[in-house]
């Protein structure tokens, strides 16, 4: 098995939707914060702090520019602060991805592999700039991606991100995410190449607290 830049943008998109819709979708729920409004951009970022856990099901469409038929695959989540992330597709074809402390590891058609993310630019630029945001800042977020959000007058907000260099630059032209009050409603990655990925999600559970049992049991391949 071999990491392919395509299985690292969607896994790199996980993390990312793991990030955005946990923390939109949990902390921005909190007393004061009206749900018929916006969030401001700052209001988005402040929510990503404290985020005890997430897991999720979710769908996932490819449109491909040479394919007639778009890719689609479902699966499922796992997030656990600071960086423990496990992404599971269950349809049309198993595998499992986890990333724990700075490895990759991977698993499809009965192999196996392991990768430090040093080694691989593309992920581990994603995990860092994720980190930021965990962290809301904005300052240390916005040094790897031109940012752009907007807001309108009936709760719906475009937060987009595009990278300012190296290597991400070299295959993602934008991601966007777009949502209504508190709930991230669809993330739509875009590729140089002009391939797009939208991902949605289902069953969310943004207050998720893993006991140290549920840890070793579940980011586990």
């Amino acid at each position: 098995m071999r990491c392919s830049s395509g299985f690292a943008r969607r896994l790199a998109a996980a993390l990312a939707l793991a990030l955005f819709v946990g923390g939109t979708i949990g902390a921005l729920a909190a007393p004061g914060l009206a749900q018929e409004r916006a969030p401001s951009l700052d209001e988005l970022l402040t929510a990503f702090r404290g985020m005890s856990g997430l897991s999720a099901r979710f769908r996932e469409e490819k449109r491909v520019a040479l394919l007639a038929v778009p890719l689609r695959s479902e699966g499922e989540i796992h997030f656990a602060p600071p960086g423990r992330l496990l992404r599971r597709v269950t349809s049309p074809t198993p595998s499992a991805a986890l990333i724990e402390d700075g490895r990759l590891t991977m698993t499809a058609n009965g192999e196996r592999q392991e990768i430090d993310l040093s080694s691989n630019p593309v992920v581990a630029g994603f995990v860092s700039s994720f980190r930021h945001v965990l962290a809301g800042d904005r300052a240390a977020l916005e040094e790897t991606y031109r940012i752009g959000y907007a807001r309108e007058d009936d709760g719906g907000w475009e937060l987009t991100l595009r990278p300012k260099g190296a290597p991400l630059d070299q295959f993602l032209e934008r991601m966007v995410m777009r949502g209504r009050g508190t709930n991230v409603v669809e993330m739509r990655m875009v590729e140089v190449s002009g391939d797009t990925t939208v991902t949605t999600f289902h069953d969310v559970n943004v207050g998720r607290r893993w006991s140290e049992a549920e840890l070793r049991r579940v980011f586990r391949l």
